[in-house]
C-alpha cells in the first residue's frame, strides 16, 4: 500500500545519506587541511636543516599553509625517520633527508626500527657537493698530504653520523689508501665543525653548504671534493650527496601527487634556485613520485652492494 509519508521520509535520509557522503568526501579531498611539518633528523645548522629552512617558506606559500621545520636528532637521521613514520599518516607530516638517511641507512643498520618499505618517495630537492676540510693548523694543503699524514700517524674525520655519505667516503679512503683515518660521527654538523675548529678533531667530510662559511672565514681549509668548487682540488673518489623528501608508506598517494608537484614547483623557482646553488647544490627534479621511488631505492641497492663488497660493519 503507497504510504506517502513513508516516501517523504525515505527520500528525507536518502538526501541526509548523501550530503552527509558529500561532505566526508570533500573533506577527504582537502589536503592540506593545516600545517605541513618537515621533520629534520639533525641539529639546526647541518645541511639538512639548511635545505628546509631554504625551501619552507617557498612550499608554505605555494600550500598556503604554514610550513614548521622540526629538528630531532639522533641515530644519523633515525631518530626523525622513525617519527615521521610512526606519525599519524595524513601527508602532513613528512621528513626531508639525504642520500645517507634514505639509501644508506637503511641497508648500512639492520638494528633501525624500520626498512625502506615502510617509506615512500615525496620528492628530492638537490644534489650536494662533498667535502673533506681540516683545522687550518695541519701542515695539509691537499688530500695527498693529508693521506702521507694518515700514513704517519692516525688522522681522526668528524662526520654527521655513522653509516652516512660522509663516513662511507672516509671509509673508502682508508680502504683505497691503506691510511689511518679514524671516523669520528657526531649527531649533525655543528658540533663536529666546532670540534675539528677547536683541534680536538683533524678534520670533516661533510657537504659544501654547511662547511663553505667556516671555510671563508679561515676557520677550516678545504681539502678534496666531489666536484670542483672554490679552487678546493677534486678527489674522484669523493662521492657526492642528494636530498629529498620521504613519509610514510601508508600517506594517500593523493596526498604525496599534492605535495610532489608543491616541491617540483618551488624547485623551478629562480629564488630557490639560487638559493642552493649559493650552498654548492642543484635542483634534482624527477616528474613523479614513482619516479622518484625508483631512483632513490636504486641509490640503495648499489650502496648495498658497495657496503657488502667492503665488508662495512655499520650498525
Amino acid at each position: 500500500m503507497f504510504n506517502p509519508l513513508a516516501v517523504r521520509r525515505w527520500r528525507w535520509l536518502a538526501a541526509c545519506a548523501l550530503a552527509t557522503a558529500a561532505a566526508f568526501g570533500a573533506q577527504a579531498q582537502t589536503f592540506p587541511s593545516g600545517p605541513i611539518t618537515i621533520v629534520v633528523g639533525f641539529t639546526p645548522g647541518g645541511s639538512n636543516d639548511v635545505i628546509a629552512r631554504a625551501i619552507g617558506p617557498k612550499l608554505s606559500e605555494i600550500l598556503g599553509v604554514p610550513v614548521v621545520i622540526e629538528n630531532k636528532a639522533g641515530g644519523a637521521g633515525a631518530v626523525g625517520t622513525a617519527f615521521t613514520i610512526n606519525a599519524k599518516p595524513d601527508g602532513h607530516t613528512i621528513t626531508l633527508g639525504s642520500s645517507s638517511v634514505f639509501s644508506i641507512g637503511p641497508v648500512a643498520n639492520t638494528k633501525l626500527p624500520y626498512k625502506l618499505s615502510d617509506l615512500q618517495a615525496v620528492a628530492t630537492v638537490s644534489t650536494a657537493t662533498s667535502v673533506v676540510a681540516i683545522n687550518p693548523k695541519l701542515q695539509v694543503r691537499n688530500m695527498q698530504e693529508l693521506i702521507a699524514l694518515a700514513k704517519t700517524r692516525p688522522v681522526s674525520l668528524a662526520s654527521a653520523g655513522t653509516g652516512g655519505i660522509s663516513h662511507l667516503n672516509i671509509e673508502v679512503f682508508r680502504l683505497e689508501t691503506g691510511a689511518n683515518f679514524l671516523h669520528v660521527p657526531y649527531k649533525g654538523a655543528a658540533p663536529g665543525i666546532t670540534d675539528v675548529i677547536g683541534g680536538q678533531i683533524d678534520g670533516i667530510a661533510m657537504d659544501y653548504s654547511v662547511l663553505k662559511p667556516p671555510m671563508d672565514q679561515g676557520r677550516l681549509r678545504g681539502v678534496a671534493a666531489s666536484a670542483a668548487v672554490d679552487g678546493i682540488p677534486v678527489w674522484p673518489s669523493i662521492t657526492p650527496s642528494w636530498y629529498g623528501l620521504m613519509a610514510s608508506a601508508k600517506v594517500p598517494k593523493s596526498a604525496i601527487q599534492t605535495l610532489h608537484a608543491a616541491f617540483n614547483k618551488l624547485l623551478a623557482d629562480p629564488e630557490v634556485v639560487a638559493k642552493l646553488d649559493a650552498m654548492g647544490m642543484k635542483p634534482l627534479v624527477f616528474d613523479t613520485p614513482e619516479q622518484t621511488d625508483a631512483f632513490i631505492r636504486a641509490d640503495s641497492a648499489k650502496w648495498a652492494d658497495v657496503i657488502k663488497k667492503a665488508n662495512l660493519k655499520l650498525d
